[in-house]
């Protein structure tokens, strides 16, 4: 027993010893990235691109001006779908879809603040080209975003020597990571994501009116893709890394100096629904069966049998503006008549005619979602003749009425997807023509349900088309004055 005794006596001395002697393990200093580290950080975007998909928690700013994001990046297309939140968000609360150059924006004022992951197939209505003031907050993130995938490696001084530190070792996910620090690689910085396909310019008129707007002049804030040479990111940031080069968590300063923390959710990786100002959802383009080539060769009898169709037009075609139209196009006649114009913007619409002398538009003060007055009103300003194909809309309708007169489809065509319009199964095809990229979509009874332009913006605008009989459509009244007579 005293031997015993004095074992405890000297065990308890020894652990209360070494209680009081203990300190946590001094931190490992920050020091240059080692060959492998450097190799890992050369590789992170490349990583990124090879596994397409990755969820999303971003926040920008701080404290009232916080912004918060919650959704998925696809960097193979490349596409991000966010629901944006937070005390900073401001008019910018809402569904956002965007790619490099181009940002759709599902406003919603009521929503609550706290952003949650958006719905996997995005609502139909309600999307619009973001203006400056929405897109502002968001457009430098996502060009972040974006810029962190690359279908290549990094060539060798993309990282300056001697500007890339290790700090610290953490955990993300569960799983080992490296801190480290570092610019963004120059290219980035300077181009934004490689191959990524850019909006085209937004075309306007001499009075200021963007391609496609029959109103007044308006103002036409930036939401495109940002100039070339423009920084990224203020300074280096820090890269969570792990073993594999996936990148983790980002946190860096945009450019004036907000602090902006990306976190990636690699393993939350759905496929992503694109709307359909965007070009709708991916599909696997190839050429078409002998059955659809068929079809597409009959679209022009087959319509001209059905004498016309009762159209609805949807064009997103400038920041804040999309034009909206109804009316009917006669292939009997070879004529179209529309109203159109937004439904915010009373002082912009018109009543637009086409046919083979031209296009001839008029005022109008009606409702541009239902087809207009057959006969049009005869009070009023005279009707005007515009420049054939002088914007979006008119490229559209005058390709509407060259599909009931073609002899033969335009070559060459692609399928690029299947899919359902109002109930019908149709075939979705594309084809290149000097007014760009079109889309037919044709239902099993070889019949068009819907033509899809790719604008000058970079959006896509659909003429909905319900073949059968037309009313007749009225011819300009009083005669036409030339422009500027």
């Amino acid at each position: 027993m005293v031997t015993l005794g004095a074992i405890a006596v000297a065990s308890a001395a020894g652990l209360a010893a070494g209680l009081l002697t203990w300190a946590p393990a001094a931190p490992e200093p920050a020091r240059p990235l080692t060959p492998a580290e450097a190799e890992r950080l050369a590789a992170v975007r490349v990583t990124n691109h090879r596994d397409v998909r990755s969820g999303l928690r971003i926040t920008i700013g701080t404290a009232a001006a916080r912004t918060d994001v919650v959704g998925w990046v696809d960097w193979s297309r490349p596409l991000a779908y966010v629901d944006v939140g937070g005390p900073g968000a401001g008019r910018g609360r809402g569904l956002v879809q965007a790619t490099p150059g181009l940002l759709m924006a599902r406003p919603d004022p009521t929503a609550v603040p706290a952003p949650a992951a958006p719905p996997m197939v995005p609502p139909v209505d309600g999307w619009r080209v973001a203006d400056g003031s929405a897109a502002r907050p968001l457009r430098p993130t996502l060009d972040l975003l974006f810029a962190l995938a690359a279908p290549r490696a990094e060539p060798a001084g993309a990282i300056p020597a001697g500007t890339a530190r290790w700090l610290a070792r953490a955990e993300a996910g569960r799983q080992p990571v490296d801190v480290l620090q570092a610019p963004l690689p120059d290219d980035a910085g300077r181009q934004g994501p490689q191959d990524a396909p850019t909006a085209s310019p937004l075309r306007s008129d001499t009075a200021g009116r963007p391609a496609g707007w029959p109103g007044p002049a308006v103002s036409l804030p930036a939401a495109a893709a940002r100039p070339a040479g423009t920084a990224l990111l203020d300074g280096a940031a820090r890269w969570w890394l792990d073993r594999d080069a996936r990148l983790h968590r980002l946190e860096g300063r945009l450019p004036g100096g907000v602090p902006v923390t990306v976190e990636l959710q690699r393993a939350n990786r759905p496929v992503l629904w694109p709307v359909a100002a965007l070009g709708g959802r991916a599909g696997l383009p190839r050429a078409l069966t002998e059955p659809e080539e068929d079809r597409f060769a009959r679209v022009a009898a087959r319509m001209r049998a059905a004498g016309g169709a009762a159209a609805t037009l949807t064009a997103p075609v400038a920041p804040g503006v999309t034009l909206r139209g109804a009316g009917w196009i006669s292939w009997t006649e070879r004529a179209a008549y529309l109203s159109v114009g937004t439904r915010d913007a009373p002082a912009g619409r018109t009543l637009r005619r086409y046919d083979a002398a031209g296009v001839w538009s008029t005022p109008y003060a009606g409702d541009v979602l239902v087809a207009p007055p057959v006969p049009p009103p005869r009070a009023g300003p005279t009707w005007e003749r515009g420049r054939p194909g002088a914007d979006d809309v008119d490229v559209l309708l005058a390709t509407a009425l060259r599909v009931g007169s073609a002899t033969r489809p335009p070559r060459p065509a692609t399928r690029i997807r299947g899919d359902r319009l109002a109930d019908r199964t149709v075939d979705v095809i594309e084809v290149d023509t000097r007014h760009g990229r079109l889309r037919y979509w044709i239902d099993k009874k070889g019949l068009l349900r819907r033509l899809e332009l790719r604008t000058r913006l970079g959006t896509y605008a659909q003429l909905d088309l319900v073949p059968g009989r037309v009313p007749a459509l009225p011819s300009p009244v009083p005669p036409a004055r030339e422009p500027g007579r």
